[in-house]
């Protein structure tokens, strides 16, 4: 097994890579995030705010629905989100997506409109109404439909801050909306890249990306000198204890096979659909070409 020790204030702690939970299912996302710390939310959320450049500092956060119960519903696969509420009233929605790419921004603008009408109570007004933030962590590239001209697009970003706008002077229409998403695929292959993460004043930001994705990343020194952080230190070492745990183990296997079956079954129903899709264009290729010698 690949070992490997990590040290906060000469405490060393052991890392068995081998073991660990793969963050970027949900289960153990919403389980090290919910029953963890409430440290360990707030820095993760200060971090994609300061990622932003959001003028937003994170002191306190209440989670609304730390359950864990089974909830998927007849053949679909639901998000284990984790629901949160800020001291002003702002709702954070935070949903961890290793499947259904396709569908992703359809699902997230859904998922925003369900909770922000939730929370607007009987007689208070729409403007009274806090805004409603959605991060989505992300196996791949949420791409645009349309760009605004003159507006260079970076095709390789790994956090993209989606608020409606006016679409001609860029100005903000209103703050009721705002959706993250994050590119965990993009982010780990940048940083196997460059064999390392830049130290910025974002720092925090990729540290806790290199945690989420520490399955992918390839130099492990990484996530141990991220560990150099308390909140990061402590994640890892939850994480490191809760994987140890049978019962848990057990959960989190099981969530992980219904993913990769759900993507397996829905690379399958593509695979015949493409197949199909090839066989009808074949077929109406040969029906004009039989019609074009029948004229001849």
């Amino acid at each position: 097994m690949d070992k490997s020790k990590s040290k906060v204030d000469g405490k060393p702690i052991k890392i068995d890579y081998s073991q660990l939970m793969d963050l970027r299912v949900d289960y153990a996302f919403k389980l090290l995030f919910t029953k963890g710390s409430p440290l360990l939310l707030i820095s993760l959320l200060n971090a994609i705010f300061a990622n932003k450049k959001i003028q937003r500092v994170i002191k306190h956060v209440t989670v609304k629905n730390p359950f864990l119960e089974k909830e998927s519903i007849e053949d679909k696969l639901s998000i284990l989100d984790i629901k949160a509420e800020l001291d002003d009233g702002t709702t954070i929605l935070i949903e961890m997506h290793m499947y259904g790419l396709g569908e992703l921004k359809a699902k997230t603008i859904r998922s925003w409109a369900r909770v922000f009408g939730e929370e607007l109570e009987v007689g208070n007004s729409y403007t009274a109404q806090p805004p409603t933030i959605t991060i989505a962590f992300t196996n791949g590239a949420i791409e645009s439909i349309k760009q605004p001209k003159d507006v260079c697009t970076d095709t390789n970003k790994i956090h993209k801050l989606c608020m409606i706008m006016d679409c001609e002077d860029l100005t903000i229409f209103t703050d009721a909306m705002e959706l993250h998403y994050i590119d965990m695929k993009a982010f780990a292959k940048a940083v196997n890249e460059a064999d390392s993460i830049n130290n910025t004043e974002e720092d925090m930001f990729v540290k806790w990306l290199s945690v989420i994705t520490q399955k992918e990343i390839n130099n492990k020194a990484i996530i141990e000198n991220a560990c150099g952080e308390e909140e990061i230190f402590m994640a890892v070492s939850a994480l490191a204890r809760q994987s140890e745990d049978k019962l848990i183990r057990q959960a989190y296997l099981r969530r992980q096979d219904e993913i990769y079956f759900y993507n397996k079954e829905r690379a399958d129903d593509k695979r015949i659909m493409d197949q199909q899709a090839a066989e009808i264009e074949k077929l109406r290729k040969e029906i004009e070409m039989l019609r074009s010698n029948q004229r001849t």
